[in-house]
């Protein structure tokens, strides 16, 4: 019991907890810094560590060491609390994929998963909320308006795997157990897949506020928007949040579509390693899109995501309930 114990407070804490979450977030972020550099002609990072690779563990650092400050109409230990259990929430839904050395997995597990990561849109925005700013109310407007456009079809897509999976391989709506079937599922119901992968993909992409979806920080019109109030510790905590998120969401999108671990099954070096480059294949895709698409209205993505994203959610679920 108690190595059990000790186990699990390794993976929860370390691997592929929350220390591994903040090592690929300095990578990731390296890597998207890079990336936007050499898309828009510049260099990106090249001073703290080889290759500018530190940088953003330089960036946090900074923003971790400065005074903690909030206005007088704002909250102090509340919204540090709740950005804390978000960050928690991202880091322990690692513990149910194939990252995991000893993997965790159980009937319905899919519906704690679910349950952890729409948890963490609504403390990001609690915390910009806590330090009221014009600029932060409206980007906290069009955030939500955003989660309510882009989350019930990231929903609905995420199920179909699930579904499917459970259907005709047993899986019981397990995630680790579908991502370990989901190279087969592309060839049992084809269409259902097909449209449940392009409306999860562009929901991840609002959920994540990729460009065209990126109206709740448009600096040239709302400053910074959800961030426009918050510095140091605050900052670097609500930052830290949506950075796990940008590895949450594409990780979990290349275990249900894009055959997980597959050519390998389980967990071990050689699944973990199929499952990180197809992250990474989806990381950078959403770096390039993030660089080069415009941006919509706030109106315009709202109305996107429902005339388009709804339908084809809905009809992707449904499709695989009943082929």
């Amino acid at each position: 019991m108690v190595d059990q114990v000790i186990w699990f407070l390794f993976e929860s804490l370390v691997y592929p907890g929350l220390v591994f979450v903040i090592l690929l977030i300095i990578f990731t972020q390296w890597l998207y810094r890079k990336l936007s550099a050499r898309i828009q002609y510049r260099r990106g990072p090249i001073h703290s560590g080889p290759f500018g690779l530190l940088q953003p563990l330089a960036d946090l650092i900074k923003l971790l060491a400065k005074e903690d400050v909030y206005n007088v109409f704002g909250l102090n230990i509340p919204p540090l609390v709740v950005i804390s259990l978000a960050i928690g929430a991202l880091s322990s839904v690692t513990l149910l994929t194939p990252l995991a050395l000893k993997p965790l997995y159980a009937p319905f597990d899919a519906v704690v998963v679910l349950y952890l990561l729409a948890f963490v849109p609504f403390a990001i925005a609690y915390l910009a909320l806590s330090n009221p700013n014009p600029y932060t109310s409206i980007g906290v407007a069009r955030y939500l308006a955003l989660l309510i456009a882009a989350e019930p079809p990231f929903v609905l897509s995420f199920l179909v795997p699930l579904v499917i999976a459970a259907r005709h391989e047993g899986t019981e709506y397990s995630v680790y157990l579908t991502s370990n079937f989901s190279y087969r599922l592309w060839a049992e119901n084809p269409a259902s897949m097909a449209l449940a992968a392009a409306s999860s993909f562009i929901a991840v992409m609002a959920l994540l506020m990729v460009k065209p979806f990126d109206s709740p920080e448009a600096e040239a019109e709302i400053y910074w928007g959800l961030f426009t109030e918050l510095g140091g510790p605050r900052l670097a905590l609500g930052m830290f949040a949506k950075f796990a998120e940008r590895i949450v969401y594409p990780l979990f999108f290349a275990l249900l579509f894009l055959g997980g671990p597959w050519p390998f099954r389980g967990s071990g070096l050689l699944p973990v390693t199929a499952v990180l480059l197809k992250f990474l294949a989806v990381y950078v895709v959403l770096t390039i899109l993030d660089n080069s698409l415009p941006r919509y209205r706030p109106d315009q993505a709202v109305e996107f995501l429902i005339k388009y994203l709804y339908p084809m959610s809905v009809i992707s679920l449904v499709l695989a309930v009943v082929l």
